[in-house]
């Protein structure tokens, strides 16, 4: 018996590709200049884009480069998101990088000031029961 899923995977994973072809095939064609404006006095620029070919390949080129901006930009998002989900941290960017043993000691030092600050908390209930019981017999006293 074949598998059901798989044939349905590789049906989706086809009609994606040509789907695609499509849109680029698309794109490629309504990049292409339909009419060249005249300009009355042309320079340089103006006659280096007065060919229908360069103007086109200037257009692919900028649409090129904005989709490979587009692809790279979700990628980073999606792989710093995923190292933060996993728990990695990021240790480097561009120049900058944090060493092992710099982290390990700042780590340290962080459960170094959680400690105290714990100790704190414990040490700050035992003297607000101390006070309550200050007050209940300061209390009792005055009864007297």
């Amino acid at each position: 018996m074949r598998n059901i899923y798989g044939t349905g995977r590789r049906v989706v994973g086809w009609a994606f590709v040509v789907a695609a072809v499509a849109a680029v095939v698309l794109l490629v064609k309504g990049l292409y200049p339909a009419d060249l404006p005249a300009s009355r006095s042309p320079d340089f620029v103006d006659n280096v884009f007065d060919n229908r070919g360069v103007l086109w390949a200037a257009r692919l080129l900028l649409v090129s480069a904005a989709g490979v901006l587009a692809v790279g930009g979700v990628f980073i998002v999606v792989s710093i998101g995923i190292r933060m989900k996993n728990g990695e941290w990021l240790r480097r960017a561009g120049p900058f990088e944090i060493s092992e043993g710099s982290l390990r000691e700042a780590e340290g030092e962080a459960e170094y000031w959680r400690r105290v600050a714990q100790a704190n908390d414990e040490h700050a209930d035992k003297l607000r029961e101390q006070i309550d019981r200050s007050e209940e017999l300061l209390n009792d006293l005055q009864d007297l």
